[in-house]
């Protein structure tokens, strides 16, 4: 069904709710088990082992990454061969020949970044058993630069991932990963940095019963409305304006056979001010002057959802500081400056006068 034939449907009086809010934790205990849809249809599968454990993942990754670095163009499709070494479950160490690609646009420019993200492609054969059982191809977020700034960019990122995932049951699942870079043909450009491993969106979609839909136009009114709420939230409280539903910048969208509403789901949110990558500044078209001031860029929610989300938010408090508070490697600065900002967003929603001010201009 395409989104202007959804908007048709909805004209004519079509049934348009998938999840009510107290369906939502339901919908993520379905995502998070690997359970059927609320349909009833059969078991869906299960996010891949490398998911289902959050300690930070050791690794090593060999390759010739001189060459590799060299492909900063956005529609390339080459891989290059790589090994990938981390210890088994029986304390051995395990060797994976795998193939990596270069992916990203503004991070793929070598003006911002020296360690360009990248998507490792499996042989599902000779990955049977171990954490990455089934998987074609997983994203790695890297630390773009040598820098500690990056580190700790790299580690809030992660912490923004799992943000997400605590009050959204359609986000992506990440994984900390402890990596040693290796260049065989050059020793000194051997260096152990944060990454993390990124769940493929198409498993997100397949564990709820749907299919990703790379349709672009559609607008909040076409979301389900308590999972777009919970999403423009999520994007005010972690100041992050680098995203249009629209254009499916930053977004994917889910459509599933139960509904007539699609289901949002955002990613990438390096571009917030939560994280403040040193290459961030918000778009020149926005009454914003860093990337760290919040700007409310979402729908206009009934009061009724809204409320009700806020008040999902507070619940989740707790979980959602943890996500950073723990986090290995997290200088203690980093830590009170995003305490400190985080505590200025629950100031706002704890203030009806702001919440007004900031949620409903633009009603």
């Amino acid at each position: 069904m395409s989104i202007t034939t959804l908007r048709i449907a909805r004209a004519a009086g079509a049934a348009l709710a998938l999840l009510s809010f107290a369906g939502v934790p339901e919908a993520r205990a379905q995502v998070e088990a690997g359970a059927a849809a609320d349909s009833g249809a059969a078991k869906t599968p299960k996010a891949a082992r490398i998911f289902r454990n959050a300690e930070p993942f050791a690794m090593s990754i060999s390759a010739d990454f001189k060459t590799i670095f060299k492909d900063r163009d956005s529609m390339s499709t080459k891989r290059y061969p790589a090994t990938i070494r981390y210890m088994g479950e029986n304390g051995d160490t395990v060797s994976l020949d795998v193939q990596v690609s270069t992916r990203g646009h503004y991070r793929l420019k070598p003006t911002t970044c020296a360690f360009p993200p990248l998507k490792v492609h499996f042989d599902k054969e000779k990955t049977k058993g171990g954490p990455f059982a089934g998987e074609g191809a997983l994203k790695l977020g890297t630390h773009c630069q040598a820098g500690d700034r990056y580190v700790q960019t790299t580690l809030l990122e992660y912490a923004a991932n799992q943000m997400y995932s605590v009050v959204s049951p359609l986000s992506l699942k990440t994984r900390l990963a402890s990596v040693t870079w290796i260049n065989p043909a050059d020793p000194k450009f051997t260096v152990t940095r944060p990454g993390f491993w990124i769940q493929d969106e198409d498993d997100v979609a397949k564990m709820v019963g749907g299919k990703i839909v790379m349709q672009q136009g559609g607008t909040p009114t076409d979301m389900n409305p308590k999972l777009m709420a919970i999403t423009d939230v999520f994007q005010y409280m972690i100041a992050n304006t680098d995203f249009s539903l629209w254009a499916l910048h930053n977004f994917r969208i889910i459509q599933t056979d139960t509904s007539m509403m699609y289901l949002p789901m955002a990613y990438d949110f390096d571009w917030s001010g939560l994280v403040d990558a040193p290459y961030a500044v918000p778009d020149h078209r926005l009454p914003i002057k860093r990337v760290t001031d919040r700007l409310y860029r979402g729908a206009c929610h009934p009061t009724e959802i809204l409320t009700e989300v806020l008040s999902l938010y507070r619940e989740k408090k707790d979980s959602i500081y943890g996500t950073f508070r723990a986090l290995p490697g997290l200088d203690p600065k980093r830590q009170t400056e995003t305490t400190k900002f985080l505590d200025d967003f629950y100031k706002t929603i704890s203030d009806p006068g702001a919440v007004k001010r900031e949620f409903g201009r633009v009603c």
